[in-house]
């Protein structure tokens, strides 16, 4: 998915945003999860050394926990809007 020029320029961009963008709260579900692809892809190149590697998997759990909250949300608001119509249909 990756070319190694994006992930050049991945490691440029991301040099110190990780921590930065890990505390804002406001990511999307797709900018998350391009966040999380970018950490998996440098941890499994081993470019990185075991600490930086334990750093990003940390980051990555926040991201995947982040992310399971939106989908939650998502899937409560379609369970709430199918019962809605359901109740519309019957009534």
């Amino acid at each position: 998915m990756w070319g190694k020029g994006a992930v050049r320029r991945y490691r440029v961009v991301m040099a110190g945003k990780t921590k930065t963008s890990m505390k804002n709260k406001a990511l999307s579900f797709e900018d998350s999860v391009e966040q999380l692809e970018q950490l998996i892809d440098r941890i499994e190149t081993g470019e990185i050394g075991l600490e930086d590697a334990l750093k990003h998997y940390e980051d990555g759990t926040k991201l995947i926990s982040h992310c399971r909250k939106i989908l939650d949300s998502a899937e409560k608001k379609i369970a709430d809007l199918t019962q809605g119509e359901q109740e519309g249909a019957e009534g």
